[in-house]
């Protein structure tokens, strides 16, 4: 390229670069996005540039332009910059961009395809485009938060696909000129599940629907019916009622804060005694039924719920009563490490019949002892849980009173055998804290194993296994299969979880932890990398966890064994 051609370009660079990011500003953002400093200038340049036969000169002799033009670029290189900070604050994810620039930027590389000058970018594409492609398709929440990557792989080209369809674009699955303009323009339509859907996210939005109360059936398909199901949810829980199920609507509906069609605190009546009498009979219920649906039925279902699978909102909606009045229900029984209101119900049995001197809230070593002391006195099988017969036996008019045999009753101060006052399952904690490294357990090592045998397992938005995952339903499996009986949770609801010990800083995650970012949720492996479901690469893998775009957009992680 001669130096005339070179000045010309550069002379009318700042003029044209304005005026691409008057008329679009969301498709220079992801560009921006998807590369930094030099490479966003460069791409920046391949997109205004107009004259075909200086854009060939130009992606063929990048790295003279970029010395030749210095001079003429650095106010429209601070515009960029600018606009660059103003897209890495906002709450978009990004890439770390070291591959992004050397593919732009490098003698003899490949140029940034750009398909409104007729690139197809298809199933098999590896460019940058592709992560700015993806950063705008999970900003409009066709596609999980991930890590961008810059290959156009199947997730990629199934949320294209539906991101066609609900903006009645030709569905091919490959983005050509109008796909592409419309994806970056202000007129594309975010994702929601819409009258006419059907698939495995509708069957998972139905299963929620049915276990909340707001319908009979799960059939896959969104009609009607499942449209004024949503709208009624909608109502209830104070969300625009338009019967479209967006991303707010869904962080809500997965969440323990769902507002059912169900039993609310304070209702009393027999039906809320039949199923009190069933979690009295399973170990759940530590206070007599009474008909009455009390802060006390509450926690009783959330340990049912969680112990079985269920998302651990403490009502009783068809899928919790169906699991009720099955006979494949876990039973429940409460042993060190465990705390909270139920807990206390026992302790106060406990001192009341002499066996422990006060009540924690907390079932520690003394505890422990206690129970044993009572079982024992009570001619019950002497393991030290308090399950539904130790229960039974504990609330009944005819339980026997401690009688100072062998042994003492507890002090009740809530230590375990060891010391310590808790095993991590509840309380939050600063990433300063020393916390206890189980990461060598076998329980951890099983987690572990579990997990790997899934390593390519195809990822499916909504999926819970066995052969197809999104990433929380790896998790809930991966858990469940360790005989952990963890509920389902979104990493919305991870990130509220109380049940485990809190890790707030990513230098105290050990092998075995759940971490949970903005939108994902994965499983540790240790040596700063994570298992999980990926979006990105459509599949379970294994990634490094130091990048810039999980520190990010890392929120906390939970501590299981």
């Amino acid at each position: 390229m001669n130096i005339k051609k070179i000045k010309n370009l550069a002379g009318n660079f700042k003029q044209k670069l304005k005026k691409f990011i008057s008329e679009h500003p969301i498709k220079l953002k992801h560009i921006v996005i998807s590369c930094s400093s030099a490479a966003a200038l460069t791409a920046a340049i391949l997109m205004v540039s107009t004259a075909s036969p200086l854009l060939k000169d130009y992606t063929a002799d990048t790295a003279d332009i970029s010395a030749s033009t210095e001079a003429n670029t650095d106010s429209s290189s601070a515009d960029i910059s600018t606009y660059s900070e103003k897209a890495e604050a906002s709450s978009l994810p990004s890439n770390d961009t070291s591959s992004s620039e050397k593919s732009i930027t490098s003698r003899g590389a490949a140029p940034l395809l750009d398909p409104s000058k007729g690139d197809i970018i298809k199933l098999g594409v590896k460019n940058s485009i592709v992560t700015a492609i993806q950063n705008r398709l999970m900003e409009l929440d066709y596609i999980e938060l991930d890590e961008p990557t810059e290959e156009y792989g199947e997730t990629i080209k199934s949320a294209v696909q539906i991101f066609q369809r609900k903006n009645e674009l030709e569905i091919t699955g490959e983005v050509d000129a109008k796909t592409y303009e419309l994806l970056f323009s202000d007129k594309a339509k975010k994702y929601t599940v819409f009258i006419g859907a059907e698939g495995t996210d509708v069957e998972q939005l139905q299963t929620r629907l049915y276990e909340l109360g707001y319908i009979s059936s799960v059939t896959g398909y969104f009609g009607t019916d499942t449209e004024a199901a949503v709208k009624e949810f909608q109502k209830r829980n104070g969300l625009y009622d338009d019967g479209n199920v967006g991303s707010q609507t869904r962080e809500i509906l997965y969440s323990s804060e769902a507002v059912p069609l169900s039993f609310y605190l304070g209702d009393e009546n027999d039906e809320i005694k039949k199923y009190q009498e069933k979690l009295y009979d399973l170990g759940y219920l530590t206070t007599k039924p009474d008909g009455k649906y009390g802060n006390d039925t509450v926690i009783a279902v959330k340990h049912l719920q969680e112990n079985n699978g269920l998302i651990a909102d403490g009502y009783i909606g068809p899928a919790t009563k169906d699991l009720l009045m099955s006979g494949d229900v876990a039973e429940n029984a409460l042993t060190i490490g465990d705390s909270g209101d139920d807990v206390s119900n026992i302790q106060k049995y406990l001192k009341k019949l002499g066996y422990l001197s006060s009540i924690t809230g907390y079932f520690g070593s003394d505890t422990h002892d206690a129970v044993v002391n009572f079982q024992k006195r009570n001619g019950l099988s002497a393991d030290g849980k308090a399950g539904a017969n130790t229960i039974s036996k504990l609330l009944s008019s005819n339980a026997k009173a401690w009688n100072g045999g062998s042994g003492s009753s507890g002090s009740g101060n809530g230590s375990s055998s060891n010391g310590s006052s808790s095993n991590g399952s509840s309380g939050s904690s600063s990433s300063g804290q020393n916390y206890t490294d189980n990461s060598g357990s076998p329980s951890v090592s099983a987690l572990i194993s579990i997990a790997k045998s899934k390593l390519g397992a195809r990822y499916v938005y909504g999926a819970k296994g066995p052969s197809t995952f999104d990433c929380s339903g790896f998790v809930y499996w991966v858990l469940n299969q360790a005989g952990l009986r963890q509920s389902y949770m979104t990493s919305y609801g991870w990130s509220k979880n109380t049940k485990y010990k809190k890790i707030t800083g990513m230098s105290n995650i050990r092998k075995g932890d759940i971490i949970t970012f903005n939108g994902h949720v994965g499983i540790a492996l240790g040596d700063n990398m994570m298992i999980d479901a990926s979006s990105g690469s459509g599949k379970v893998r294994i990634t490094n966890i130091t990048s810039s775009y999980w520190t990010r957009n890392f929120k906390c992680a939970f501590r299981i064994f």
